[in-house]
């Protein structure tokens, strides 16, 4: 029996981590996850320790993946012989990673029969240097194994360990849960890995998977027999895509769950069947990205595939159905000007956005829009990656002090739209963190209101953000 203990700095519950321990538990492999949570990273891996673990696991994002070594390397220090997995969106597109002399393998792609293999090789005491997805320090050099299949059939995993997290961390147990219904997205947004993701499965499966109604159900079932549920979240990057499924399972969940939940859905699918349908069913929230009102970059540099009368179209018919939304917008996109910043806001307020969310674009390495920023000499520099969304751009452009601050306002401009012509005034002064103030405020209050959580839960979860916001360093010149 392996001991895997998963570690991350995040206090949130990933639904990745949570299927891999209960691919690993169905196994009778033992797992427990263990958060940062400000302690420092010496007592984290004091507490790790104690679980006397035989690996530990990161899942990690480009960004996030630094906190991870530092992590690696002091648990290092602790128990040499201690085998360190990293896994994730930054190992999967940059597995040299493994170089790293705290790193022994690297996870690329979809996880869960590679760790599965991975903890049954370590059961046995045998070589696991030949596992799929796997990238394995062994004999002093590296073994590059090849990922295998897609895991067609979803309804054939077990469901996620919802007990991970919430046994130790009893915080995290909130009234909305997550849920998938399936894997893939079949469009190339220039600034999402999407591309690379199909590129590193090319000829290795269906790319789009969905799950079936009944397995879906079920498992919504078994967490609403085991826990209170007040709302559910389907984290899907695009809901809809298959509509004959769609409404199939629309059908069964109106029947027998009727559960508020909330979706995310593309604009230029939200027609008036599948919009009725979703409000039928118990839909109380639709979260879709305009990410810029220039349609101009929208399109030619984002490659969204998305024009303005979609989104108005699809604004539309969520107010005339009573459907509250959530926008999703990026400012400090390459060869953004202010003009263009302020065309976002407007299209909001056009559209009456119910929650507007921004954030700051990241360029992503291995992205098609981070290799054109790079390509035109935007960036400022290359390994200067702030994990967070919400600090600062990276980005060398001329008014970007002036759209950094416009993003801080954004949910105010958006909102309160006679604040507009004092906010045109105000991006050009530095008031430093006071912006960061008053983004938080309209951060959490969205947060909390379009997610449909109480604000004990947004006090327990989002607060533990405030140094992202607030503490950022030096202050643009």
């Amino acid at each position: 029996m392996a001991r895997i203990c998963f570690v991350q700095n995040i206090s949130y519950e990933y639904l990745g981590v949570m299927s891999l321990s209960s691919m690993l538990k169905s196994d009778g492999h033992e797992t427990q996850v263990f958060l940062e949570r400000g302690q420092g990273i010496e007592r984290l891996v004091r507490e790790v320790m104690r679980a006397d673990p035989t690996a530990v696991a990161f899942s990690c994002t480009t960004g996030v993946h630094r906190w991870c070594l530092r992590a690696a390397e002091e648990f290092k220090k602790s128990a040499p012989d201690l085998l360190t997995v990293f896994g994730g969106a930054h190992p999967t597109f940059f597995p040299d990673i493994v170089e790293e002399p705290q790193v022994d393998i690297v996870c690329r792609g979809e996880g869960e029969e590679a760790l599965l293999e991975l903890a049954e090789r370590i059961d046995q005491k045998s070589s696991f240097s030949d596992i799929r997805n796997l990238w394995v320090k062994a004999e002093g050099r590296i073994i590059q194994n090849d990922v295998r299949p897609l895991i067609e059939n979803l309804d054939r995993l077990p469901f996620p360990d919802r007990g991970l997290y919430v046994k130790r961390y009893p915080f995290l147990n909130r009234t909305q849960k997550l849920f998938m219904m399936g894997r893939g997205c079949p469009f190339s947004c220039a600034y999402c890995f999407n591309h690379a993701f199909k590129k590193l499965y090319e000829n290795k499966g269906t790319f789009l998977r969905l799950r079936s109604a009944e397995n879906i159900i079920a498992e919504i079932r078994e967490v609403k027999a085991r826990s209170r549920i007040k709302t559910v979240y389907f984290q899907d990057d695009t809901f809809g895509l298959d509509k004959q499924k769609t409404q199939v399972f629309l059908e069964k969940y109106s029947q027998e769950l009727r559960l508020p939940f909330i979706c995310l859905l593309r604009a230029d699918l939200a027609d008036e069947g599948i919009v009725s349908r979703l409000k039928k069913a118990g839909c109380c929230r639709v979260f879709f990205g305009i990410e810029t009102g220039s349609e101009k970059l929208r399109n030619l540099v984002l490659k969204k595939k998305l024009t303005d009368e979609q989104i108005i179209q699809a604004a539309a018919l969520l107010k005339r159905c009573q459907i509250r939304f959530r926008t999703y917008n990026m400012f400090g996109l390459p060869n953004e000007s202010l003009a263009d910043a302020l065309k976002t806001v407007d299209l909001n307020i056009r559209i009456k956005t119910d929650y507007p969310w921004s954030s700051l674009f990241q360029p992503f390495p291995g992205t098609e829009l981070a290799q054109s920023a790079k390509e035109q000499g935007l960036l400022q520099q290359e390994d200067d990656f702030d994990p967070s969304f919400f600090k600062r751009s990276i980005l060398r452009l001329p008014e970007i002090r002036e759209i950094e601050n416009l993003h801080r306002l954004f949910f105010y401009a958006v909102k309160m739209p006679f604040l507009l012509p004092f906010i045109k005034k105000a991006i050009k002064c530095k008031l430093g963190k006071c912006y960061n103030l008053l983004f938080l405020i309209g951060y959490l209050w969205s947060y909390k209101q379009s997610e449909r959580l109480s604000l004990l839960e947004v006090l327990r979860v989002g607060l533990s953000n405030v140094k992202n916001f607030i503490f950022q360093g030096e202050e643009r010149p």
